[in-house]
């Protein structure tokens, strides 16, 4: 078979897997370990308690799973809400739209906050849907914080304030993909409760790590309560 890269370095120019730095491709080249050794768990609990700090977090507790961005999203929608639920998503790129088509497929009841891309989310229309704060219809509010491809950047601290403001207890669920350890990103100061990236971005790792960090209130939830999920989806992982 014909080798596909040329010579040298291959270069990504893509949004991401970006292109990973010499000093981490260094420290990748060891040898294989024995995933029963204990040193595997004790480099995993190392793992677990420094991940906290990209999120700057003291109170929630982080996972990371064998996925993409995909699989980091639809673990932490499944886990925390159930088919059928209103869910509040705010489209202003491509990325926004394809969580809003994955959540649709999953049977949530997604309502769609579309801005002029280029522009950031409305959150207007957040204040105005959070008015509905007594009759809890609406079960969390979801929202892209960096949006690739257009590189708009959303207000979070507005948004929690928003829900604050009005005694929302929709859950604060955030893509953190192409911002997180890139952006200041603060979960704890910002109440969100469950908020996600991946290795290939900011971490300038290898693409296969969905990073997942979930709130006391998104771990203790009733989740999958309320309907049954769609036998007709096949996950994109």
């Amino acid at each position: 078979m014909d080798n596909v890269y040329a010579p040298g370095r291959n270069h990504l120019f893509v949004p991401g897997p970006v292109n990973i730095p010499e000093p981490v491709l260094r420290a990748m080249n060891r040898n294989n370990v024995d995933y029963g050794s204990p040193a595997v768990s004790a480099m995993t609990k190392v793992l677990l308690k420094d991940v906290k700090k990209i999120f700057k977090n003291t109170t929630r507790t982080p996972f990371m799973i064998s996925t993409i961005g995909t699989g980091a999203w639809e673990s932490a929608l499944t886990n925390t809400l159930s088919p059928g639920d209103r869910i509040v998503s705010f489209l202003i790129g491509q990325f926004s739209l394809l969580w809003i088509d994955q959540r649709q497929h999953v049977n949530f009841n997604v309502d769609v906050v579309e801005s002029e891309w280029g522009q950031g989310a409305n959150l207007d229309i957040l204040a105005l849907k959070s008015v509905d704060a007594t009759a809890h219809t609406i079960k969390a509010v979801c929202i892209v914080h960096n949006e690739t491809t257009t590189g708009v950047n959303n207000n979070l601290a507005t948004m929690r304030k928003i829900l604050d403001h009005y005694r929302h207890p929709a859950f604060f669920l955030v893509d953190g993909m192409s911002s997180i350890c890139a952006l200041d990103f603060r979960i704890d100061e910002w109440g969100v409760e469950v908020a996600l990236t991946g290795s290939q971005k900011a971490l300038s790792l290898p693409t296969g790590i969905g990073i997942v960090c979930a709130s006391p209130k998104a771990l203790s939830c009733p989740f999958g309560t309320t309907s049954t999920p769609n036998p007709g989806y096949v996950s994109s992982i």
